[in-house]
């Protein structure tokens, strides 16, 4: 039973990669990079965990075919989900292929920048990643206006005001300290996008996409 629900798992896997190469997608070269071939393959163990991240994840992506057809146009919501689901299948074949001599490239996460992050279990996630990241935590905004438009009751504002000033100072002390050759905030959610545009004004912040260097 288990054996077969495994190979229909596959089957729908290796279908879903036969629709999306029939849809004739452009995918554009990057010069100097060798194409890989499974003659360069070395003897490796198979990654069942990985492995099966991978097919779990075309099986969701699956469900667009069939929501979308026949069109398969996608909004831009849409474009973005159904498009994280293969960037993320393809980093779990990635590690998967490293088992049998394959390299590929992984997003370097500098040391020398600072990271900004608006709750502890952010914080915890970056620093089990790489422990010697600067990352400072905000829990919550750099401003009180930004509080009022996350939805905080104007009664609870004035009570914040402290927090936000806390948090404000707290950053700039990690910038004075580390001078830092770039200024990220990590975001992962719509909050997170408000206190990027706040840091972005206040200390020429950049947006780094929480998935592009937790996945």
């Amino acid at each position: 039973m288990r054996v077969e629900y495994s190979k229909e798992l596959i089957r729908k896997g290796i279908s879903t990669i036969s629709q999306l190469k029939k849809a004739k997608v452009k995918v554009e070269k990057t010069e100097g990079k060798k194409k890989i071939s499974y003659r360069d393959a070395k003897p490796g163990k198979i990654d069942i965990n990985e492995f099966k991240k991978a097919v779990y994840l075309l099986i969701e992506a699956d469900d667009f075919l069939y929501k979308k057809a026949p069109k398969h146009e996608l909004n831009e919501e849409e474009a973005k989900e159904f498009c994280k689901l293969i960037i993320k299948c393809q980093e779990h074949l990635n590690r998967l292929l490293a088992n049998f001599g394959f390299e590929f490239e992984e997003k370097e996460i500098s040391e020398n920048a600072l990271y900004i992050v608006s709750n502890k279990k952010l914080f915890k996630k970056l620093k089990n990643k790489n422990p010697n990241l600067k990352v400072v935590c905000t829990e919550g905004m750099l401003d009180i206006e930004d509080m009022k438009a996350i939805g905080i009751p104007e009664k609870a504002l004035e009570g914040l005001k402290k927090k936000v000033e806390i948090a404000r100072k707290n950053v700039e002390r990690f910038i004075n300290k580390y001078n830092p050759e770039k200024i990220f905030v990590v975001v992962e959610d719509d909050k997170d996008e408000l206190l990027y545009l706040r840091a972005k004004q206040l200390y020429n912040a950049e947006k780094l996409n929480a998935d592009e260097i937790l996945s």
